[in-house]
């Protein structure tokens, strides 16, 4: 081969070579150019990881250097599903001045510019929170103010109240007869107190209808006074004063006294009179007036009135009677 064919493909071979090597280098600066995207925790950690090499520049050349190929080709950081390009520029210069020219106030500046960054991703990061609280509230409240949801509310004093007396409850059984026993007492002790309240109505319910019976028994609503002859009243009025019920026998001893004038023709039976209007049926005149309305008197105190009435009570109706005529054989 001639020495200037030679020459010529050694050339080519260089000049192939290099342009390879150009090609490679082309490709690892536009890769290294890339911007670095990071998570928000990768983000934090890279701004602590930076502010390490800025505190060795002082001591270590190399610092600035593994902080400047950091910085190289730009940050970007995803959260929320949006990307952020996060501005690199004051902290590369920073980190090339102390390279050339390293000293304490400038990497206190670079170590204040990391630490506002890094608090500005926090603030950042926690109002991002609070507005997905604040929407997800927002949310809440329109739901809440739907018709349907008119009625909800919370514990009301009442319900709190009952919450409170049977937590006490279940403490004094608990105490009493051991936890495990606890529940089952509570229920004996809870439809215990339904039943006396049950017992008590009932109770109250049988007295009222009893005391009414003894009422129609004794004020008869349909027959007239002297449909019951006025021994029998008489009779009923000393029976009731054995048994020590002298209000009763008050009250029977004068409807006794009503019968006897009815039964004399004083005026025409009516089941639907008062004493007051038995007494104003008699004559201004009438014998019977002082007696009758003495009578009146007395029953509306003792039965009408509820007061005490005794065996004195009873003998004084007795010998009011006898004045209007009403003796007993």
């Amino acid at each position: 081969m001639p020495a200037s064919r030679f020459a010529t493909a050694l050339l080519l071979i260089c000049l192939c070579t290099g342009a390879a090597a150009r090609a490679d280098d082309s490709r690892q600066l536009v890769q290294t150019l890339q911007p670095r995207v990071f998570s928000f925790p990768e983000y934090v950690a890279e701004l602590d990881r930076l502010a390490e090499f800025a505190k060795q520049t002082d001591v270590d050349s190399d610092s600035a250097a593994s902080g400047i190929a950091e910085l190289r080709g730009g940050w970007k950081m995803q959260s929320d599903g949006r990307v952020f390009d996060i501005p690199t520029s004051t902290l590369f210069d920073q980190f090339e001045k102390l390279q050339k020219h390293p000293d304490a106030q400038g990497r206190d500046r670079l170590l204040a510019s990391i630490a506002a960054m890094k608090a500005d991703a926090q603030a950042f990061q926690q109002t991002s929170s609070d507005s997905s609280s604040s929407s997800a509230r927002t949310a809440l409240t329109q739901i809440l103010a739907r018709r349907e949801f008119h009625q909800v509310h919370g514990p009301t004093w009442l319900d709190r109240l009952k919450i409170k007396i049977l937590s006490w409850i279940v403490h004094l059984l608990t105490v009493t007869f051991g936890s495990s026993a606890a529940p089952t007492v509570g229920w004996i002790f809870v439809w215990g107190v339904v039943a006396a309240a049950v017992l008590a109505l009932a109770w109250f319910i049988y007295r009222e209808m009893k005391r009414n019976a003894r009422l129609e028994t004794i004020m008869p609503e349909v027959l007239p006074v002297s449909a019951k002859q006025w021994r029998i009243w008489l009779e009923e009025a000393h029976a009731a004063a054995a048994r020590g019920m002298w209000r009763d026998a008050v009250h029977l001893a004068y409807w006794g006294g009503i019968s006897f004038l009815e039964e004399s023709g004083m005026w025409r039976p009516d089941q639907a009179r008062t004493p007051r209007e038995y007494l104003r049926l008699l004559p201004t005149d009438s014998l019977h007036r002082t007696a009758l309305s003495t009578l009146t008197r007395q029953l509306e105190v003792t039965w009408y009135g509820n007061q005490q009435a005794g065996p004195e009570t009873f003998s004084q109706t007795l010998t009011h009677l006898e004045e209007l005529g009403c003796r007993q054989g």
